[in-house]
């Protein structure tokens, strides 16, 4: 048991902060998704016939999705710059198991789509 904890004592907490960081990288993965589907309507579309689906709702928030999706990506961007770029390069550590470990960010947005989520 000890040997398997000092092998992944490398890989462990990259893999844990990147699946933290993966949260908001979800919630900005769809907002983006949300402002593709419904961020194109406006207030003329409503009497078009071309344009199913336009609402007011989807009016009224299009404006909080785009802004929320460029929150969060800056939010995910600036995050991954200072715990994968800077803080390696500050103390002189690896960037390997930061690296490696960075698909994890994806596993809360997979983990929300595989649950029948939108």
């Amino acid at each position: 048991m000890r040997t398997v904890l000092s092998a992944l004592g490398g890989w462990l907490p990259p893999l844990l902060v990147h699946l933290l960081i993966g949260v908001p990288a979800a919630l900005a993965i769809l907002c983006t998704r949300w402002y593709i589907a419904y961020g194109h309507c406006e207030y003329d579309d409503l009497d078009r016939p071309d344009l199913d689906g336009c609402t007011y709702n989807q009016i009224e928030d299009g404006g909080f999705a785009l802004i929320a999706m460029i929150m969060f990506g800056t939010l995910v961007f600036l995050l991954l710059l200072l715990f994968d770029v800077l803080r390696p390069l500050y103390t002189g550590r690896s960037l390997k198991p930061r690296l490696l470990t960075l698909p994890a960010l994806l596993i809360p947005y997979v983990v929300f789509v595989m649950n029948g989520g939108w």
